[in-house]
Formats: C-alpha cells, sequence, structure tokens
C-alpha cells in the first residue's frame, strides 16, 4: 500500500494489522480520488471505519483539511499512528485527527458539526449489517451539511445502504456508492 497523489505521492503505508482487515486497495483509491479531483482540497474529510487510515491519509496528502480518522479497534489504531509517523505527522495536529470510538456512537455525539460539509468515506466490513444504519446516522448526524458528499465502499452486487445515490461505480469484487445530503425528514 503507498499514497497514490499529492503531497506525500509514493510515500509506502504499513501492512493492515491483522487478519480480517480490508484496506482499500491502490487501485480503488486511486479511483476514488479521480472521481472526486478536487472537491477534497481544502475541506474536511472524515474516514469512519478507517482501517489503515489509507484512504483518510490520501485525503490528506491530496489537500483536505482537517482530515478525521474514526476507528475502534486498537491493532488498527497503532496501524494509522504507525502511518502518520511514516509521513511525519503528528496524531495531535490541526491537518489530521484520530479518535478510537465506534462509528455510530461518534455520529451520534456532538463532534460530527465540528466537520460539518465535509466529504465523508465510510467503508464498515463488507456484509456488515451495521452498513444501512451507518449510513442513515452519517445523514442524522448533519456531517453533510448542504454540501458535503458521502461515499460508501460495500461488495460490488450488494445493495447500497442508502436510496438514490449521486453515482456508483464497481470496481472487481468493490464498489463506491456516493450520496449528497439528504433532505429534512428522510
Amino acid at each position: 500500500m503507498r499514497i497514490i497523489g499529492g503531497r506525500f505521492r509514493g510515500h509506502r503505508l504499513a501492512p493492515p494489522p491483522r487478519r480480517g482487515v480490508r484496506p482499500t486497495a491502490d487501485p480503488l483509491r486511486e479511483a476514488l480520488f479521480n472521481i472526486l479531483g478536487d472537491r477534497v482540497r481544502a475541506r474536511p474529510f472524515v474516514d469512519l471505519c478507517a482501517g489503515t487510515g489509507a484512504v483518510g491519509l490520501e485525503a490528506l496528502s491530496r489537500g483536505a483539511e482537517p482530515v478525521l480518522l474514526v476507528e475502534r479497534a486498537r491493532a488498527a489504531l497503532r496501524t494509522i499512528e504507525a502511518n502518520l509517523r511514516r509521513l511525519g505527522l503528528d496524531p495531535r495536529s490541526p491537518a489530521v485527527r484520530v479518535v478510537r470510538a465506534d462509528a455510530a456512537i461518534w455520529l451520534a455525539g456532538p463532534e460530527p458539526a465540528r466537520y460539518r460539509g465535509a466529504v465523508v468515506f465510510l467503508d464498515p466490513p463488507y456484509g456488515d449489517p451495521s452498513a444501512p444504519r451507518l449510513a442513515a446516522a452519517v445523514f442524522r448526524s448533519g456531517l453533510l451539511g448542504s454540501d458535503g458528499l458521502l461515499v460508501v465502499e460495500h461488495r460490488a452486487g450488494e445493495v447500497p445502504p442508502a436510496p438514490e445515490p449521486l453515482w456508483s461505480r464497481t470496481y472487481g469484487d468493490a464498489a463506491l456508492t456516493a450520496y449528497g445530503p439528504q433532505p429534512s425528514g428522510d
């Protein structure tokens, strides 16, 4: 794994901490950021279920700021910290922040308001039955504001976790589906 583009381009990242962690593959991250283009520059980026942190760190490399990495597993958090060190970043800097929390609990708290209008990347384990609830929690949290974007990575062929996507793309066994802010009352 490596950073694909931006100021950290070419930096290698630490491997996943254990079996069962499925980092977003380099080609899929490249496709995601080709689609997003400058939309990430100078705006908040939230990586929920961050795993190795590769997607959030790619966003930081491409100009997103601040970047928040939310992960609950201790082993994954150690990998994120190792990746921050590899890039020469301090996990307490204003540019990137790491939070140990369950994504659903974090979304229900007061902190999402600090990242309103963010591009949010949600990558729960494939087939996780909580994925639709997590997507709904993103919409309820107000995190997207009026101009944010939610991108969900899921297994190709699975029903996306929310209605009416803006776009959906399939890349081998994986798919990316994007949603804009939902109207009030949905």
